[in-house]
């Protein structure tokens, strides 16, 4: 008996570690099984995803390649320079969407952000997101031409401004365009960068009013603009402005002079003659320009004002001309064929001076006493 039960003592130790691996074994079936249901209902839910988002799509595609019957859909516009918040935000005032934050995510999801094309977009209310992103990242309406002015006497900084307020262009991308120099026009194949212009291209914008498919972007109104220039700027220009000595930049800067200065067509080529001669004198008459002041302000944020002060007169400007001899830096508007022939052709006289009466009408004096004679006679009091 006694020998049994040693036996049986010395059994029992085996035992214990046979149910610790079995315990283990059905833990680790256990953990395998639960993370095998969770692979399992993952696939599900990635699976049911996928169909919906395959069946959204789809239904999507089709929504936008059905074609919408007169009187079904809407006019959507998207406004130049518009963003995908600023799509989101409109589709969704105009009962479009009910969420601009998931049409933005799912823009962004699916490859259609900062995609989306100025223009007008015929859309339904029925249409999903996807519908959505598809037509207003498709061509726009073909149809009516936009008449684009280009007003005369402007800066290129006003001219953005008045481009940008009527919603044509996006500012700042139009005003980096215009920090460029292009190379295929001879016409700006004498200029260079300098910290004294801002825009290269000021002068250059040919001021008139221009047909634009819709959907035209900043760089082609630039373009179009730039191909105006080239046609107006004939090679009689370019001759004579050789002839004169002048570069064709200077040339363009003296018209953008007379743009500014001159109210009456009849006054261009007297006014022309007025810079040119204080312009050839030995030594020179400083232009002592008004317009150049008055860009001078636009420039420092000063803005236009109605008349030039004496503390105007002391703007640090490269384009104070009443501080600085000779042209300006650049032009300081973008001035029409009139001026331009003008600056060429100047009128043959002595004048150096000349002022604007209250109605407009200038006058013009060889010698300064007469200028100011003139002055106290119309009640005008001036610099130049």
């Amino acid at each position: 008996m006694q020998r049994n039960s040693a036996a049986k003592k010395s059994i029992e130790p085996d035992a214990k570690p046979v149910i610790k691996k079995k315990k283990r074994v059905k833990k680790k079936r256990y953990i395998f099984l639960k993370t095998l249901l969770f692979i399992l209902v993952c696939m599900i839910i990635f699976m049911l995803s996928a169909l919906y988002g395959y069946r959204y799509i789809m239904e999507g595609y089709q929504q936008a390649e059905t074609p919408i019957l007169q009187g079904e859909g809407t006019v959507f516009k998207v406004a130049y320079g518009s963003s995908t918040t600023d799509i989101a935000n409109a589709l969704k005032e105009q009962g479009f969407i009910n969420n601009p934050q998931i049409f933005k995510v799912i823009s962004k999801f699916m490859g259609f952000d900062n995609v989306y094309k100025a223009g007008r977009y015929v859309i339904t209310k029925d249409m999903n997101y996807y519908a959505l992103m598809l037509v207003l990242t498709g061509e726009p309406l073909k149809n009516p031409t936009q008449d684009v002015m280009i007003p005369e006497g402007k800066t290129l900084l006003e001219t953005a401004q008045i481009l940008s307020e009527q919603g044509y262009i996006d500012m700042d991308h139009f005003l980096a365009l215009c920090e460029r120099i292009p190379t295929q026009y001879l016409f700006l194949n004498e200029l260079a960068v300098s910290p004294d212009r801002k825009y290269p291209l000021e002068g250059y914008l040919y001021p008139d009013t221009y047909k634009m498919d819709e959907g035209w972007t900043e760089q082609q109104l630039i373009d179009r603009l730039l191909v105006q220039f080239d046609r107006v700027f004939t090679q009689q220009y370019y001759d004579r402005a050789e002839e004169l000595g002048m570069t064709i930049d200077e040339v363009v800067t003296l018209a953008s002079l007379i743009e500014m200065e001159a109210k009456y067509p009849a006054d261009y080529k007297k006014i022309s003659s007025v810079f040119h001669n204080r312009l050839n004198l030995d030594p020179p008459m400083m232009l002592q320009c008004d317009a150049t002041i008055q860009y001078a302000r636009i420039y420092q944020g000063l803005g236009r004002t109605t008349a030039v002060l004496n503390k105007d007169l002391e703007i640090d400007s490269p384009y104070n001309t009443y501080r600085n001899f000779g042209l300006p830096p650049g032009p300081i508007c973008s001035p029409r064929v009139d001026a331009i022939e003008a600056a060429l052709y100047p009128e043959d006289t002595n004048y150096l001076y000349f002022f604007a009466t209250p109605d407009g009408v200038n006058i013009y004096n060889e010698t300064f006493e007469g200028h100011l004679n003139d002055q106290r006679k119309y009640g005008v009091s001036g610099f130049n």
